[in-house]
């Protein structure tokens, strides 16, 4: 029946998507089956204009390298960006279901690629049901200069990017390709003044872009079967999204979680209440939020609520003293640098591509002499590359190993950087002098697939469990994800600096932002008021070699919001029943009847939660699709 209504449907989603502004609607496609996974960059106006943001009323753009970038008046970066992930036999059906998802730390939209590929099929399949997924990009990723990239894709020549990155610390004369257009080599902005403005994006500004996709997506999709999730830290902003009242106005309220049939954690608790704050808390978030932290960022000195005044946390009382708010606001970076450069996530796109063109053989593009001079290669070199020299180490490799050194969760990568651990295989065999790659399905040495024991009593951090597994498609499916059209697998930018303004209120900021007299009336700032009425259903994701080794790790967030409302629950069962049985680590959840269920993955890392290939082991898909069918109007 389903599928009949399917067939008389006339409504063309090409046409609706359409009406999109600034619409990027390039498409790119994955075959399997004759059916095609088709995606489409796109963006929307975003409600939120955060002070000192190019595209803001009132903001004029002197930064030369933005200018540079994007012309003399400089960007509108108030903009909500999202890929459109849709199955080619569906594209002019619609959606039953669409679920929008945020990435994590440093993550791209097409971290969802593979998971959406597999969901969307299963679902066809198995349910007659179209869904589509929605993967976001934070606003951030607008400023990512891929133009040369983007020409490399296009001409299938690596070396184009390797000029466009690096070729003047190489000594390249700029190629021909290069000089029509863009005319350039990269941009790269510093973690300073340049971006200084990202300060005022807060967790408010991340929701707004977010709920114009959501806004969208309600309109798009059948009955406004919308949901919600995200990975990692993307947990955090979909957390932050439903507890958040968009009315700012003291009698209504208009809560995001209204908008959502439920929600999806993936590999992140999705946050909890925090302690009341006391007067300094909100002091500072006051003074960060109102120019000491746009001021600090800019100087990389501290400065008072002004933005002007320089001051130190020793002596703020009187350093301060001309303004009401005392509070010394000390620097950050603009975006997180603690890890990963520009440069760095750059080159990772960069070999992604060359693995991609050039298969598993060769010397890495990174590694190659250029004009014949020995040592001359970008790994050698290139300064902002140390890290990647560090993480892969002097022997030669194809640009296949190079990046799989770089995201195996038994590399050194994983141990710096957590975030980025993926099970897909393991350094192979040297031919020709080059360290290969062997893919998650090629015979793997014994010592990738340890076991880690048996599950904690407790959730503690590090206490991954299980036998580890390789069930990620890294040749087939992640190179070519991590480049490929108008988004990519990194946020070059992640705008940390903003994030911090509310840093210490959890997902409840009346204290901040609800009327005098229970709060100081600052929903400028955030409103995240609704948290303990959020009553729709909550689905996580955990990978046991993973950051969310434990149902445990979920409990905050179940112990934060109401109990379930929605039909598919039973209106008497909690969120949990027993928080220490089995154990601390493996808490009781009201499961289906409560709204409440989690799934770990034995053996996952924290990205194969995304990425693995569906099969016995993968406890992501088919929950993820019962989830949805049986949440849906």
């Amino acid at each position: 029946m389903i599928l009949l209504r399917f067939l008389a449907i006339g409504l063309s989603l090409s046409l609706l998507i359409g009406c999109d502004d600034n619409n990027n609607n390039s498409r790119q496609s994955t075959n399997q089956d004759d059916v095609t996974l088709e995606q489409q960059s796109l963006r929307l106006p975003s409600s939120a204009k955060p002070a000192r943001t190019p595209g803001t009323p009132g903001v004029v753009v002197d930064n030369p390298l933005l200018q540079q970038q994007f012309g003399p008046n400089g960007p509108d970066l108030n903009q909500a960006l999202y890929t459109r992930y849709f199955l080619s036999d569906a594209e002019e059906l619609q959606p039953d279901a669409i679920l929008v998802l945020m990435p994590g730390f440093e993550g791209g939209s097409s971290n969802f690629a593979p998971l959406a590929d597999q969901l969307m099929r299963r679902m066809r399949d198995e349910t007659a049901m179209v869904l589509e997924v929605w993967a976001m990009d934070r606003r951030s990723n607008q400023l990512e200069d891929r133009v040369g990239l983007d020409l490399a894709e296009e001409e299938r020549d690596a070396f184009l990017g390797l000029d466009f990155l690096f070729g003047e610390q190489l000594g390249l004369e700029l190629d021909t390709r290069l000089q029509e257009n863009p005319g350039r080599r990269l941009i790269a902005y510093n973690d300073g003044p340049d971006l200084a403005f990202m300060a005022n994006w807060t967790y408010l500004v991340h929701s707004m872009d977010m709920d114009a996709v959501v806004k969208r997506a309600k309109e798009t999709a059948r009955a406004g079967n919308v949901f919600l999730g995200g990975h990692s830290a993307g947990t955090g902003y979909a957390a932050n999204y439903a507890a958040t009242d968009f009315d700012p106005s003291p009698d209504a309220v208009d809560a995001g979680y209204t908008r959502l049939r439920g929600l999806v954690l993936l590999e992140g608790g999705g946050g909890g209440l925090a302690e009341p704050p006391d007067v300094a808390l909100l002091d500072r978030v006051e003074a960060r939020f109102d120019g000491g932290l746009y001021g600090a960022v800019r100087d990389q000195a501290p400065r008072c609520i002004d933005g002007q005044t320089a001051c130190s946390v020793e002596t703020q009382a009187s350093d301060c003293a001309a303004f009401g708010n005392t509070t010394c606001t000390e620097p950050t970076s603009a975006y997180d640098t603690s890890l990963i450069n520009t440069q760095t996530f750059a080159a990772g796109e960069l070999v992604a591509l060359d693995g991609d063109f050039s298969g598993d053989q060769g010397l890495s593009i990174l590694q190659q002499d250029q004009k014949g001079i020995a040592g001359n290669n970008a790994l050698a070199v290139v300064p902002e590359l140390l890290a990647v020299r560090i993480l892969v180490g002097d022997q030669p490799g194809t640009s296949v190993a190079l990046y799989g050194q770089y995201l195996d969760d038994d590399g050194l990568g994983a141990t710096f950087a957590p975030f980025l651990a993926t099970s897909i295989g393991a350094p192979g065999p040297e031919v020709d002098g080059a360290t290969t790659w062997l893919n998650y399905d090629e015979a793997l040495p014994e010592d990738v697939l340890p076991d880690n024991g048996p599950p904690p009593a407790e959730p503690r951090t590090g206490s991954v469990w299980g036998v580890e597994q390789e069930v990620t498609d890294f040749k087939g499916r992640i190179l070519r994800d991590t480049y490929r059209g108008d988004t990519n697998f990194f946020d070059w930018y992640y705008p940390s600096s903003g994030l911090t303004v509310t840093e210490g209120l959890g997902l409840d900021t009346a204290a901040l932002s609800a009327a005098p007299p229970q709060g100081r009336g600052r929903s400028d700032i955030d409103n995240r008021t609704q948290a303990t009425r959020i009553d729709i259903p909550v689905i996580g994701f955990g990978g046991s070699n993973g950051l969310t080794p434990v149902p445990g790790s979920f409990l905050y967030f179940a112990q934060a919001i109401a109990p379930c409302a929605a039909p598919s629950c039973d209106g008497l069962t909690p969120r949990v029943l027993d928080t220490d049985q089995p154990s601390l680590a493996f808490p009781s959840y009201g499961e289906v009847s409560g709204g409440y269920e989690i799934h770990i993955s034995e053996g996952y890392a924290h990205v194969d939660i995304l990425t693995a290939q569906d099969g016995e082991s993968n406890q992501v898909i088919g929950p993820l699709l019962a989830f949805i069918q049986r949440n849906s109007e």
